[in-house]
């Protein structure tokens, strides 16, 4: 659910299998063109393509190719096998997937599966999103991705799922195994070896995949990267209809506008942005931040301009920065739903207006609030003529529970994972106002208080970034490559540091800002002097 939520717009008509064979194994990336490309090159080189389109039609595991295209080598990745196929799962559930295969010297012997996003319906490119990690196939990776079963132009339609159950269950868990499997048969049928690693990234509904599979599948990744995942969309849809409920209820009573909810964020940074040693319009001690909204309100607790809030915006706002208990209780034992971020809540693109109050008071229009109303209408209640802000989750407490033990990622035994000797690295920004950061820190708590922090530690590294929110916007600083530091975790042993460095880049390209990206529950702390829009003048701490 964020900005590349937003971006799956384009959708492939595609589903593929790949059998390209061993006898490419000479290809160099010399071979992908150039005036000194030698005969025995060009002949790799034109099998390779040969090859490659002769692939349609043909079969892997349960996929099938339906067309092949060859991508020409350029200054961000070698020459490569494009395969589009589809895994026909049910009558009412095709899952179309992509496939990018590099000529074989240039094939690092990795194989990358990225997650979706929102409610899919297309296949995205992660990596287009997540910079600077998208240059995975300059990397020389196999990349595959899918679009979770079903084919839409918008990632917030769930329209899909009524009286689709495969449909449901392929967005829900059961895509990522099916593409995992036919991306190991064509990586062997192509190369004529199984890859030596492999790798799962995903961001949103990416990143609660991405937990699936160390929670469900632990033997099918060596390593994963889990962004600011929707751990259980149910836990974040009860939270989002209360909050819609009181935001739009009573004729939008608690509705805020931008200058109300900009009103409230300054007052918050004037109380809190100095406690990480500087004020620079990033809350990075955001625990110790114990600011009170109630100082804003109007006089007599009614509406009375854009210098104060009413008791009906103060309650809208309560209900944002605090836990509360969910009406209906979640698989794993989840009864909690915390609260959403802190800071850049009037950011245009992540802040509280895009995401939480919407445009209007008089209809849902907020992010949360559109997810929301198509979950309840067609993964609960079946209904397309249910009312989102009159619905109780109360009255189909059964089917919350079902649908939650069917979708979440909220198991924290990850030992199967562990012991497979896979790694993880979870990370979070601390102004996401769509999907609660504090519900992943909760979910890193409970791993630690499952499996002890020692055996965590040897597994897991949990990383979180200020005034960032889900968009991957904000005063903070986004843009930090985990990849690498996974990589060389599962490969060569080395144990990620405390802290990545992290940037925000400007429109021009140039970075503007760095940060550490401190591992939880440090935070970066102000040196007292020197540069505030370099990491070297910060210091990870935990107090």
């Amino acid at each position: 659910m964020s900005t590349h939520d937003k971006q799956l717009s384009q959708h492939y008509l595609l589903n593929g299998t790949l059998v390209l064979t061993a006898a490419l194994g000479s290809l160099s990336l010399s071979g992908c063109g150039g005036g000194n490309t030698s005969a025995a090159q060009l002949t790799a080189t034109q099998a390779f393509e040969q090859t490659c389109s002769g692939l349609t039609g043909k079969t892997l595991a349960t996929g099938t190719v339906v067309s092949t295209s060859i991508q020409p080598a350029s200054t961000t990745q070698p020459e490569m096998c494009s395969v589009l196929g589809r895994i026909v799962s049910s009558p009412t559930s095709t899952i179309n997937f992509k496939i990018d295969m590099p000529i074989t010297a240039a094939w690092n012997k990795k194989t990358i599966q990225e997650g979706g996003g929102g409610y899919d319906g297309s296949i995205t490119d992660t990596f287009g999103v997540f910079q600077p990690e998208n240059d995975v196939r300059k990397r020389g990776y196999v990349v595959a991705a899918d679009d979770s079963g079903h084919q839409s132009p918008s990632a917030f339609d769930l329209s899909f799922a009524l009286n689709n159950p495969s449909g449901f269950d392929n967005f829900g868990f059961a895509s990522i195994p099916l593409v995992y499997a036919v991306t190991e048969a064509a990586t062997k049928r192509v190369y004529g070896v199984a890859p030596t690693y492999r790798y799962f990234y995903g961001g949103s509904t990416g990143g609660r995949e991405a937990l699936q599979q160390a929670q469900r599948y632990p033997q099918n990744y060596d390593g994963i990267v889990a962004l600011e995942p929707v751990i259980d969309y149910d836990q974040v849809i009860q939270k989002g209809t209360a909050v819609q409920q009181q935001i739009l209820g009573k004729g939008g009573a608690g509705w805020m506008n931008p200058n109300k909810i900009e009103l409230f964020e300054t007052a918050q940074l004037a109380a809190c942005d100095a406690l990480d040693g500087v004020a620079d319009g990033v809350i990075s001690n955001v625990q110790a931040c114990t600011f009170d909204p109630k100082t804003l309100r109007c006089p007599g607790g009614n509406d009375s301009g854009d210098t104060c809030l009413s008791d009906a915006q103060l309650a809208s706002i309560q209900l944002l920065v605090t836990d509360s208990i969910l009406p209906v209780p979640l698989a794993n034992g989840v009864t909690i739903a915390p609260r959403w971020g802190m800071g850049a809540e009037s950011d245009s693109a992540g802040g509280w207006g895009t995401f939480q109050f919407g445009s209007t008071p008089a209809a849902i229009s907020s992010g949360l609030g559109i997810f929301c109303d198509q979950w309840v209408k067609y993964a609960i209640t079946g209904n397309t003529n249910t009312n989102l802000l009159t619905y109780n989750p109360s009255a189909d407490a059964a089917i919350w529970q079902s649908v939650s033990a069917k979708v979440n990622a909220t198991n924290p035994d990850i030992s199967a994972f562990a012991g497979h000797g896979g790694k993880l690295i979870l990370w979070h920004g601390l102004s996401d106002h769509l999907v609660e950061v504090f519900g992943t820190i909760a979910y890193y708590n409970k791993v630690v208080q499952t499996m002890g922090q020692s055996a965590t530690d040897g597994f897991m590294r949990f990383y979180d970034s200020p005034g960032v929110t889900h968009s991957g916007t904000g005063p903070g600083a986004p843009l930090a490559d985990r990849l690498t530091a996974l990589e060389n975790w599962v490969e060569k042993g080395v144990v990620p540091p405390d802290q990545l460095t992290a940037r925000r880049v400007g429109a021009d390209g140039s970075v503007v800002l760095t940060r550490p990206m401190c591992r939880y529950p440090a935070w970066p702390k102000y040196n007292g002097s020197g540069d505030v829009n370099s990491a070297s003048s910060f210091t990870c701490v935990t107090s």
